[in-house]
């Protein structure tokens, strides 16, 4: 269990976060465990991530059981935010969420792509790292594969997603 952190040192810190975020630069955020199902999707992912998501000029963008959305950006202490590479274009990566926001989220796919590994998805809801690569991969022009085949988002756990990015060389700094 990650240690709390009071009231005043977590607005300092949320301040400096905030202030380390460049405008119009694109953001990803992995979302270490603090519940019960976060920690098992750790678990059986093998990583140390349960959730991602895009943080773009103060806003989060997202899938989670609450769908497809925006919110504004708020710091959590279990956040790793990393600067997405320069290469992804933005505007094709926001065009992309504008058609997919209000979709569900992807249950099934967490049970059977996921846990059961058997790769069946609903072509029109996502869970959160599935939205992520199939964003990315949008805004690099459909070019990303995995292990020489054509990408397959709903194969990424966060955990996945993670370590895919920092070997393809898309992560760049993090924001400490």
């Amino acid at each position: 269990m990650m240690p709390k952190i009071d009231t005043k040192k977590r607005i300092k810190i949320c301040k400096e976060v905030l202030m380390q975020l460049e405008k119009d630069k694109l953001y990803i955020c992995f979302h270490k465990p603090k519940s019960v199902i976060g920690f098992l999707i750790t678990l059986r992912t093998l990583g140390r991530y349960s959730h991602c998501e895009f943080i773009y000029n103060d806003y989060v963008y997202l899938s989670n059981p609450g769908g497809v959305r925006i919110k504004p950006f708020v710091y959590k202490d279990n956040m790793d935010i990393y600067e997405l590479d320069k290469h992804i274009e933005i505007p094709i990566v926001l065009k992309e969420f504008m058609k997919l926001k209000g979709k569900g989220y992807d249950y099934g796919a967490i049970f059977f792509s996921q846990l059961l590994e058997l790769g069946i998805e609903h072509k029109d809801r996502y869970f959160c790292s599935e939205l992520c690569i199939h964003l990315i991969n949008k805004g690099l022009d459909e070019s990303l594969t995995y292990n020489l085949k054509t990408l397959k988002a709903n194969q990424f756990s966060p955990a996945k997603l993670y370590k895919y990015l920092k070997d393809m060389e898309l992560l760049g700094r993090k924001v400490e």
